[in-house]
């Protein structure tokens, strides 16, 4: 009988770790590729944001001192692009004429040159105030997961209080 509760026990460890190595496994296979975005000549140690919708996709970034920028826009960015969605410009926080479609792995269409920007669109929208700074859409923890992880704990103290009982 003693033979038999830590099978069990040791049983029901086993699955409990497998589920819980499982459920880390399937969130880092989920990954989207992200969009690119770069250009050259513009001046040095300007400002380049990128938006959807008015809300930011990311912290945006400086010119470099021979007039190069690049942007790497995620889906899991606070404007949470989608493909198809318009990505707009700011150059110094003047909207640029310039906007490009986004698409996961995507770069712009002129390889060599990237994303010409030009100062004069519509003014670029003010980044919407979250309430929450960003951090409310980036939660990577399931509720399932920590359900999982709670089942299992349950498991486990069951599992030594079982083991441990002597008759």
């Amino acid at each position: 009988m003693k033979l038999t509760r830590t099978l069990m026990s040791m049983g029901f460890a086993f699955a409990a770790a497998a589920v819980l190595f499982s459920a880390f496994a399937v969130s880092a296979s989920a990954q989207t590729p992200p969009y690119t975005a770069y250009g050259i000549g513009q001046k040095a140690a300007a400002k380049i944001t990128a938006n959807v919708a008015g809300k930011s996709c990311g912290a945006g970034t400086t010119v470099d001192a021979t007039g190069n920028w690049k942007i790497t826009i995620t889906t899991t960015d606070a404007c949470a692009p989608k493909d198809g969605d318009v990505i707009s410009f700011a150059i110094d926080g003047a909207a640029a004429k310039e906007t490009v479609k986004f698409s996961a792995g995507g770069a712009p269409a002129d390889a060599a040159k990237g994303i010409a920007l030009t100062a004069g669109g519509t003014a670029a929208p003010t980044p919407a105030k979250t309430g929450d700074a960003g951090l409310l859409g980036t939660s990577t923890t399931s509720m399932a997961l920590v359900l999982m992880m709670g089942i299992a704990a349950a498991a486990l103290v069951a599992g030594a209080r079982t083991a441990t009982r002597e008759r």
